[in-house]
């Protein structure tokens, strides 16, 4: 009896490590094999360990017919997504995705996850608008209890909780010398709360002369904290043109990372210390090669990763097909010594989409839509 109880306790370990690394394509369908797997699957635990250990993917939102599209890098394979269509911005935390749609005007907010197929509509509490900036997180108490930022100005936030289903004012604005740059696409949410690139005019300086540094906000304590750690280099590259660019992204799960693509021939990482809630930003370069084939991106901003196994910079761009008049994905393998091309076939944009981000950096994930 001891030794069939071994015996079972094994298979179901062995069988546990195996489910943490198979896609989130066949769990999902693995749900309906036994009740057993069905309980696991829909287990916490097992949900935020197996995000914890997926690989990233780019998603592309193609505005050309409104598809939305993932691309497997490893496998090359690419998925047509079930969800809103016309998507102007996306955020994403544990897996979950909130985005605007619709128009010129964000006239209707998309909570959902594509791998489940579930989606939830949020009414505003006044008119959406284009230039409204959003967050995505949670509080550290429960990570169950999620929230929406909504920024309508510096001085009016609102936040929607998913227990009551109502938008809230909050006691928090935004300091009046920040300016969030490019904040609809600039946004990056870690451990439950939010960040984006930001610039200030420097302190004691008597010139016009700004600094960037990263943006956040609690959503534990409701109200925008400045972690410190201005970038450590020359803001002239906080701009937007086809052969400089400053691109932000997590890293490991736990800290946030910055991409540096200049003059079509640099690249550089430059990675903070682990994020916590109360600590302070300090940055370090962790990955830099400098040759002439360097990929520049036509659209104002790629998207990128570092993959956990390889260590390689995982870089999604668009370039311009002049003779056809529209924009081509790509995305590039880089690492140390060599540059690997990934083309992204069938996937194409027209070219008065290049100021809109067209691409993502996603975590396909189990978590459900919160209710």
């Amino acid at each position: 009896f001891t030794v069939r109880m071994l015996l079972g306790q094994l298979i179901v370990t062995f069988s546990v490590k195996i489910l943490y690394k198979t896609p989130i394509e066949s769990l999902v369908r693995f749900k309906s094999i036994c009740k057993q797997w069905y309980a696991l699957i829909n287990d916490k635990r097992f949900i935020y360990k197996h995000f914890y250990l997926s690989q990233k993917r780019f998603i592309l939102v193609n505005r050309r017919d409104n598809s939305v599209q993932l691309f497997d890098y490893e496998t090359q394979a690419i998925s047509s997504l079930q969800g809103p269509t016309k998507i102007q911005t996306v955020i994403h935390c544990d897996g979950v995705e909130v985005s605007g749609t619709t128009g010129y005007k964000h006239e209707k907010l998309a909570v959902w996850n594509p791998f489940l197929s579930q989606i939830e509509w949020i009414e505003p509490s006044h008119s959406y608008k284009w230039s409204d900036v959003y967050g995505f997180g949670y509080d550290k108490v429960s990570r169950d209890k999620y929230k929406i930022l909504r920024l309508l100005d510096k001085s009016h936030i609102e936040i929607y909780e998913f227990k009551s289903k109502l938008w809230r004012s909050v006691d928090a604005a935004l300091d009046s010398c920040v300016d969030l740059w490019f904040p609809h696409y600039q946004a990056l949410s870690i451990n439950g709360n939010m960040y984006w690139i930001a610039r200030r005019k420097k302190k004691g300086n008597s010139d016009d002369q700004r600094e960037i540094f990263i943006q956040s906000f609690d959503f534990s304590r409701e109200t925008f904290k400045d972690k410190g750690g201005v970038v450590p280099f020359e803001t002239e590259f906080l701009r937007v043109s086809p052969d400089s660019k400053l691109v932000m992204s997590g890293l490991g799960g736990d800290r946030i990372s910055l991409l540096r693509l200049h003059e079509g021939e640099k690249v550089e990482v430059w990675v903070t210390n682990k994020v916590t809630y109360d600590g302070v930003f300090s940055w370090s370069k962790c990955f830099h090669i400098t040759r002439p084939d360097v990929p520049t991106s036509y659209c104002s901003f790629p998207t990128y990763f570092m993959d956990k196994n390889t260590s390689k910079l995982m870089l999604c761009c668009g370039q311009l097909d002049v003779k056809k008049q529209c924009i081509d994905v790509n995305v590039y393998e880089i690492g140390e010594g060599d540059i690997k091309k990934h083309d992204v076939a069938g996937f194409r944009d027209r070219m008065i989409y290049a100021f809109l981000n067209c691409y993502y950096v996603y975590v396909p994930s189990l978590v459900p839509v919160p209710e």
